[in-house]
């Protein structure tokens, strides 16, 4: 955190930037709902739980094309970053921001199509209407089920 602050010091980004530091777990998720995208330039998360929650609160994410992020994340609903070296990966989510901040009414449809998405396939109903299609298509009444 303090390398952060510096930085945003250094480069006189306190108009743009708040670092909220840590965060109660009972106020995440209205904290959350105050932003409209997800940098989430990680190639060490495998899962992207967190990408989902974001996506479930209309949250655009940004991820690099890689493991459960990238598989997660379509043109629908967000954007996607090539992997490479940590140099071109900085490079390339710079240039998917700055053409963000230039157009950023793109974030709206983004931003249904992410809460539909999470909805149709990531909730507990959708989870368990997935299981009962696996049990029907093992039983052999009905065909093999689609997977998200």
């Amino acid at each position: 955190m303090p390398q952060l602050r510096n930085y945003v010091d250094e480069h006189d980004l306190k108009s743009g930037v708040t670092l909220h530091g840590w965060v109660e777990h009972h106020s995440l998720q209205s904290k959350m709902r105050e932003s409209q995208l997800l940098l989430f330039p990680s190639i060490r998360e495998f899962g992207g739980g967190v990408v989902l929650e974001a996506m479930a609160l209309g949250i655009v994410p940004v991820v690099v094309d890689y493991a459960g992020p990238g598989e997660l994340v379509t043109d629908d609903v967000g954007f996607k970053i090539r992997l490479g070296s940590r140099t071109e990966i900085i490079k390339r989510l710079y240039q998917v921001v700055a053409e963000i901040c230039g157009n950023p009414q793109q974030l709206a449809p983004k931003q249904v199509a992410a809460q539909a998405l999470i909805e149709q396939h990531f909730t507990w109903a959708a989870k368990a209407r997935s299981i009962i299609e696996v049990y029907n298509w093992t039983l052999g009444r009905a065909s093999k089920p689609e997977f998200r």
